[in-house]
């Protein structure tokens, strides 16, 4: 995998709709009747590859900076917004409770057990402990080889994943980081390795009979991915979904290649971080106000689409009103004016105005 690969930067509104897809197919998987959704997460961390490979084609500069700009603010408001909730009216949460050890743990993305299950206080929270620890690998491949990042990191990735398989781990951190989900970063990071390589092509545009197959597979390959819960549990989901999903990830980019969107899907797309983070939240207050999930029937299926529609809503306005202006502040603060500083300074020369 070279990365010294390098491709255009195309509009990519394709990859706005597949976080969008993403998000929302997590979405459905936390409404009670159906429980089908949870491969978002897959499609959403073979974009994560895809994404750190590009950014970093030219300059590597201010990566973990930007990554935790991106990442933290908004999850860390969530999670004291949540902390806050239990503090103050515990009986809105289900099981979370506002317990300090846990609140610092979820902050600085260190993995503990809650219950059953390895979450943080904002509980959908669980996979940014993956990302920060995607970055953090990432940075320290680019720290050894700019040229060779991709190539080094994924080796880290897939060498933790050969031991998570190999031996069986006590402590919960080693069993954590040594899942086979982290083999989908690499898979994300490939998936730029072929798009790089396609940038000719893509720059001539798909014929329309190429165009059609590329959408097919990739539609395909998306309808697989709620079918196929026994390989999941049987294979694992790196296998059963990480595939799949980056199957569909270079079959759709490249097939929607200088396809205009509809802008409410890259809206979605947009906002799908906020969507992701906060929707559990809508869905449990929209259910405790009209108790619609509590059983299934009519009633149920007809307000399912309200409820999606709301979150999307909710999420659209977190991310321009909060997100949005966040992160480009904090940017600013961060990155743009370090920038400025670091310029060299222009001396006049004699007589100059």
């Amino acid at each position: 995998m070279n990365s010294s690969l390098q491709a255009p930067a195309d509009k990519l509104e394709s990859v706005q709709m597949l976080r969008a897809i993403a998000a929302l197919a997590v979405v459905f998987f936390h409404i009670p009747l159906f429980r089908n959704g949870d491969w978002g997460v897959d499609i959403f961390f073979v974009i994560s590859g895809f994404i750190m490979a590009m950014v970093t084609a030219q300059s590597g500069s201010h990566f973990f900076t930007k990554r935790v700009i991106r990442v933290v603010p908004l999850y860390w408001l969530g999670t004291f917004g949540v902390f806050a909730v239990a503090l103050l009216l515990p009986s809105l949460l289900d099981n979370t409770t506002a317990d300090v050890p846990g609140l610092l743990k979820s902050l600085f993305f260190i993995p503990y057990q809650k219950g059953v299950y390895v979450q943080p206080l904002l509980y959908l929270g669980w996979t940014l402990n993956y990302e920060m620890f995607f970055y953090a690998l990432f940075a320290l491949s680019m720290a050894i080889s700019h040229r060779y990042r991709l190539l080094i990191c994924s080796s880290l990735l897939l060498a933790l994943v050969v031991v998570g398989h190999l031996a069986k781990f006590e402590t919960l951190l080693a069993n954590f980081y040594t899942q086979q989900i982290l083999a989908e970063f690499a898979l994300g990071m490939g998936c730029y390795a072929v798009y790089a390589r396609t940038a000719e092509w893509r720059s001539v545009g798909p014929g329309n009979a190429a165009r059609a197959v590329l959408i097919l597979i990739g539609l395909a390959a998306l309808v697989y991915m709620p079918l196929s819960y026994h390989l999941a549990e049987s294979l694992g989901r790196g296998l059963a979904w990480g595939i799949p999903a980056a199957i569909v990830f270079l079959a759709l980019v490249h097939g929607l290649t200088a396809v205009d969107l509809p802008g409410w899907v890259v809206l979605i797309g947009d906002a799908s971080y906020s969507l992701y983070l906060f929707h559990p939240y809508v869905l449990k207050v929209f259910n405790k106000v009209f108790h619609v999930f509590d059983a299934p029937g009519p009633l149920a299926y007809l307000m399912t689409p309200v409820s999606i529609i709301l979150c999307c809503i909710v999420a659209i306005v977190i991310y321009r009103l909060v997100e949005l202006p966040m992160t480009r502040w904090l940017r600013a603060m961060f990155i743009d004016r370090r920038k400025l500083a670091n310029r060299p300074q222009v001396v006049p020369t004699a007589g100059a105005e």
